[in-house]
């Protein structure tokens, strides 16, 4: 490369274009920019010795000259600072005009804005990039006074023009000498790149100075640069610009999650860098073209009000939404786009995304962290991919595994509900906590649609006990208040929250009777509302939700008004019994271990038909699994599962290695059971 000082007289003499590519962000810079450069011109004089003010770098690469003589220099980086000065001599051209000063006026025009004997392609010295050339264009070639669209090149003109005017006072001597100062006491590093030089290299280590860039910003140059400059504009208008203008400030979010359809972990920060490790191989229109389909399909994902096609599919994306569970956004992605473009059916997505929900609501009522849910989600985005043709295998298998990541069983989401606050006043937990009830309300009245936007959550015992609530509650209020107040059975929905606050149960009953939701109608039956009626109603609510979300893993069953775990969950192994054969066993895990074992030696293509049929028990990467227990030198089993789980999967291997039943069983403490 070669850096030279250069003036703005200099840059912008001779034949010269410079363009800022189209993969370049538009102009951006605003008052504090124009105001620091502006402040710099007027300081000028006040230097001894005519000195030169240094003002900023601009780097270049030279294009192919064209057979008119005009040389094309496509500029990345300091292009900010070059269309500045560009408008300001543009500013200062228009008010020599309007002084009667022409001779300046023209002096600019012809010899630092217009190539003045170019074709008209080559005539303008600058050329921005598309949103901001024809605003630019205009300027240039506008007479003055004439009104220009919109935006920084035109606001930035007009702070130019006014600043000029002003210090300019209706002199022609100042104009000339304002002339002078813009063009020759303005200094710059001029960097030139020959054919020895990566431009993208250069751009990527310049990126930290300056506005700073999007990792959307840094895909868009890197795949515009590997392009030549005639195939620019048509890709651009066809696959980049559609996507920016969809998802504008999202697009970084966007790739992010593009990267992670099939699975694995892309750092935010790392994005960039991700997806040039990604795509360095594939031809530029291919990407593109494969960005250009997906980006709809994530517009939609973010606001389901795009949806219009598929009226399920946008009910249940709102739901989702209020969920919160985003780390599920890569591999909706995923499947979306399927539905989207008819490579998959509209009832997977839904399948799916009903799940999802319940994988989200269920840890949010029992209340487990969200640890993990990111890994989680990454694992089940990367194993599903084979099953993307294969629904039905693609949501068992989705259930399974979920079922396995922190899920919470019937029991736990049972006493939390019944014991755990429930309500928070504020974030997540109240918009969920508003879903819950929502869906209560829906399941039991489904004839009328509820409508969220004027319901809110009210307290049924309020916040704020006064005397008349003491005594209802009778002579442990501060404690039932204390350990009740958030939970299911104290909450509701109404549209009058405010009217009833902290009203007698008295009134809030009559007010109830009145609603149109079937939740407060059930209210408006009791007579007092005490810790035992809170807690009754908690009850029923809690196995109306167990019934609206079911476990992924029922291993544990709701008997009796509780939760109790089923009963092959609630004895210890002994032995395996099989074909003669008693193989002792401490565990249920044991149990499928041994089993396979003696399996594997009656069927030799046992391992690859289970993988084949049931993907997520067998893998030869433990660290895929969750709880990972050895079988042989390659094989381990997901040992994450329920006591029936573990029986199922070893009725299924039975029935892959060709045996019956009754050929196996297991000895318990309590005796055989199949």
């Amino acid at each position: 490369m070669r850096a030279d000082y250069a003036t703005p007289k200099g840059l912008f003499s001779n034949d010269r274009q410079y363009l800022v590519p189209l993969f370049q962000r538009s102009y951006a810079w605003g008052l504090k920019e124009w105001k620091t450069l502006w402040q710099d011109v007027r300081l000028l004089p006040e230097l001894d010795d005519n000195r030169q003010h240094y003002i900023g770098a601009v780097v270049m690469y030279p294009t192919a000259a064209t057979p008119t003589g005009v040389n094309k220099y496509a500029i990345i980086d300091g292009q900010q600072r070059m269309t500045t000065l560009f408008i300001m001599l543009v500013a200062l051209r228009d008010v020599a005009r309007q002084l009667g000063h022409g001779h300046l006026a023209d002096r600019l025009t012809d010899n630092h804005l217009l190539n003045k004997y170019a074709v008209l392609s080559e005539r303008h010295k600058l050329l921005p990039n598309q949103t901001d050339r024809a605003g630019l264009r205009h300027l240039t070639d506008a007479a003055p006074g004439v009104v220009v669209n919109q935006g920084r090149v035109a606001d930035a003109y007009a702070f130019f023009q006014a600043r000029i005017s002003e210090w300019i006072a209706g002199q022609v001597a100042r104009a000339d000498e304002l002339a002078r100062l813009v063009l020759d006491r303005l200094s710059l590093v001029s960097i030139t790149l020959d054919d020895n030089d990566d431009p993208y290299v250069v751009f990527e280590s310049l990126n930290a100075k300056g506005l700073r860039l999007t990792a959307a910003d840094l895909i868009r140059n890197y795949l515009f640069m590997r392009i030549q400059p005639d195939e620019q504009e048509q890709l651009n208008d066809q696959y980049w610009q559609p996507m920016q203008e969809q998802l504008g400030e999202r697009l970084t979010q966007f790739v992010w999650h593009y990267l992670m359809r099939h699975g694995g972990n892309v750092p935010k920060s790392d994005v960039y860098f991700s997806f040039k490790k990604a795509t360095e191989r594939r031809p530029v229109p291919e990407i593109l073209q494969e960005l250009n389909r997906y980006a709809p399909t994530y517009a939609r994902l973010l606001d389901p009000a795009l949806e219009t096609l598929r009226p399920a599919v946008r009910a249940a994306l709102r739901r989702l939404h209020r969920t919160g569970l985003t780390v599920a956004y890569p591999m909706i992605l995923r499947i979306y786009d399927k539905v989207r473009h008819d490579q998959a059916p509209e009832s997977v997505l839904l399948d799916l995304l009903v799940v999802l929900e319940n994988y989200s609501l269920r840890g949010f009522m029992a209340q487990r962290g969200t640890g993990g849910s990111n890994k989680s989600m990454q694992t089940l985005a990367a194993r599903t991919n084979a099953l993307d043709g294969q629904p039905t295998e693609l949501l068992d298998d989705v259930r399974r595994y979920l079922a396995t990541q922190n899920y919470p069983s019937d029991k736990e989401v049972w006493d939390a509900l019944l014991n755990k606050p429930l309500y928070h006043h504020a974030g997540e937990r109240n918009v969920r906590t508003k879903l819950v009830l929502e869906t209560l309300e829906t399941d039991l009245n489904p004839n009328e649609t509820v409508t969220p936007d004027g319901l809110t959550i009210e307290h049924i015992m309020p916040q704020a006990l006064t005397p008349v609530w003491h005594s209802d509650l009778g002579a442990e209020s501060v404690r039932d208040h204390q350990t009740l107040l958030h939970t299911l059975g104290n909450l509701t929905l109404t549209g009058y929250n405010s009217e009833l606050s902290n009203a007698p149960f008295a009134v809030k009953r009559v007010e109830f009777a009145k609603s149109n939701l079937s939740l407060n109608t059930e209210l408006s039956t009791e007579v007092i509302w005490d810790a035992a009626v809170i807690r009754r109603r908690g009850a029923q609510l809690a196995e109306r939700i167990l019934l609206r979300w079911p476990s992924l893993a029922p291993e544990l069953t709701v008997e009796g008004g509780g939760v109790m775990p089923s009963r092959a969950q609630s004895v210890r192994p002994k032995a395996v019994l099989l074909q003669g054969q008693r193989l002792p066993v401490r565990t249920w895990i044991e149990v499928v271990v041994v089993t396979l074992q003696a399996l594997a030696t009656m069927q030799p293509t046992l391992f690859s038909n289970l993988v084949r049929n049931r993907p997520t028990y067998l893998n030869q990467q433990p660290e895929l699994l969750r709880s990972a227990a050895k079988v042989n030198a390659s094989w381990y089993y997901e040992g994450h599962n329920s006591a029936d789980g573990h029986r199922r999967f070893c009725r299924f291997a039975l029935e892959q290695a060709g045996l019956t039943e009754t050929e196996w069983s297991v000895e318990t403490a309590e005796g055989e059971a199949g």
